[in-house]
């Protein structure tokens, strides 16, 4: 009782499944079997391993590929939502885009973005198709909460250790060729913090177990949701009093990270959330007040404070992502139905970044057009409004999506960072489908509330 108000568990009896329909004597050596979310679990529990080894940004693609197995082996129709195959026609632009690349090779960069945005299509489908026996939205939601902690644990190592990193055994495995490629060896160095001048004197802003600082800030913010709903929803008490000292001692690294986007999304998300009726309604002012007593707190009376006074003198990066941006919108005029493949050189300055960085929005502009982003919005908003309404995990997916869509005008996202985006949006729209299916079976259900396409 206590999981289904807090939307963790159908307050309703599952519909039949074709594994509920089937013979006890049949379930008997299915049972032995791994559980259909073994590759989630595998991905998503085991991802500090992962980093440790320098595989973190590399692993999401290996666990689709069971995933996608799956999918294809059970031979089912799969329920997607309205408006999904804006999705695929933006991984078609993603393909095209090759023929615009500069110099004629397959660069690392280019692969490693498409292996993602099909990672994450699997990732989505896998969700989707499943039952909630298969792959139960609780604990989905568990794990995204558990990464969340996961999260916060590493931004405290990137505060007590900045010039702390691990060997990276991944690179000691591949090819010298690939090895020795700039970009891969960020991918695969673990390193705890990102030690940058920004304030005039280094300082190490949190990164495990991500590459770059921006992909600790994008994952706290949108995993908070699910700690939201896993913790502070609970009706354990000391779960929820543990929730509110995990959420004040996650707000030093989020300071010291200087992550302005992680601020900015996480406002906008909980505002709009903290405007809902309900339960979910509450839970977002009382987390709402609570980061900010707390982040008051922890700037008045810390050394914080004068992190946070020098960030705020000493705003140079806005006027160079401005510039970079500005860059940005020129150089896709070359070719603004396919992009030009990837990021492209700043022109005439290397100190500056490559165009096509500093965000996702700039990445899929520059990568794939003008035409290539219109496709890839549509498709994330279509995602927000299959996520408007339903159960509670369908509303805190839905102000994941929200924070996502804030987050992609400054942070890049991929890989983890969009996987998260796609698994929240798939829970989403599997717990509001469900709950409409229930309501149509009850006696004298709404039959207009049925939405959904299959493939």
């Amino acid at each position: 009782m206590a999981l289904a108000r807090v939307g963790l568990r159908p307050a309703a009896p599952p519909l039949p499944t074709r594994r509920t329909a089937g013979t006890a004597v049949a379930a008997t050596p299915r049972a032995r079997r791994l559980p259909p979310h073994w590759p989630i679990t595998l991905c998503i529990a085991g991802f500090p391993l992962w980093w440790a080894l320098g595989a973190g940004a590399l692993i999401w693609p290996v666990f689709a590929a069971p995933l996608a197995v799956r999918l294809v082996t059970r031979r089912r129709p799969i329920q997607v939502p309205f408006g999904f195959g804006l999705w695929l026609l933006y991984l078609v632009f993603v393909v095209l885009s090759v023929t615009a690349l500069d110099g004629g090779g397959l660069p690392f960069a280019y692969l490693w973005r498409l292996a993602s945005y099909a990672s994450c299509t699997v990732f989505f489908l896998a969700i989707v198709a499943a039952d909630e026996e298969e792959i139960p939205s609780s604990y989905v939601v568990r794990l995204l909460a558990g990464f969340w902690v996961v999260v916060v644990v590493g931004g405290w190592l990137g505060v007590l250790l900045p010039a702390g990193e691990l060997p990276s055994l991944t690179a000691r495995l591949l090819p010298d060729s690939l090895a020795g490629n700039d970009f891969f060896q960020e991918l695969t160095t673990p390193g705890f913090a990102q030690v940058q001048d920004i304030l005039g004197y280094p300082l190490g802003r949190p990164k495990a177990p991500f590459v770059y600082t921006n992909d600790w800030g994008s994952a706290y913010a949108l995993l908070l949701p699910f700690f939201f709903l896993s913790w502070l929803q609970s009706v354990d008490v000391r779960r929820r009093a543990t929730a509110y000292v995990l959420l004040a001692a996650s707000l030093v690294p989020v300071f010291i990270s200087l992550n302005r986007g992680l601020w900015l999304s996480l406002g906008v998300a909980l505002i709009y959330a903290a405007g809902r009726h309900g339960d979910v309604g509450r839970t977002a002012r009382r987390a709402l007040v609570a980061l900010l007593t707390v982040g008051l707190l922890v700037v008045v009376f810390t050394p914080v404070r004068g992190i946070v006074e020098s960030r705020a003198e000493n705003d140079h990066s806005s006027a160079g992502r401005e510039r970079i941006y500005v860059e940005s919108l020129g150089a896709t005029l070359e070719s603004p139905i396919i992009g030009l493949g990837g990021p492209v050189p700043f022109p005439g300055n290397r100190v500056y970044p490559n165009l096509g960085t500093q965000g996702m929005l700039w990445t899929v502009l520059v990568s794939t057009g003008y035409v290539g982003l219109g496709v890839f919005l549509a498709a994330w908003l279509r995602l927000i409004w299959e996520t408007r309404a339903g159960p509670p995990v369908t509303f805190w997916c839905h102000v994941a999506l929200i924070v996502g869509l804030v987050q992609i005008l400054v942070y890049d996202m991929i890989p983890s960072s969009l996987h998260i985006v796609f698994i929240a949006a798939a829970l989403g729209v599997r717990a509001a489908r469900l709950e409409r299916e229930r309501a149509l079976a009850a006696p004298g259900g709404d039959r207009g509330g049925a939405a959904g396409a299959t493939t």
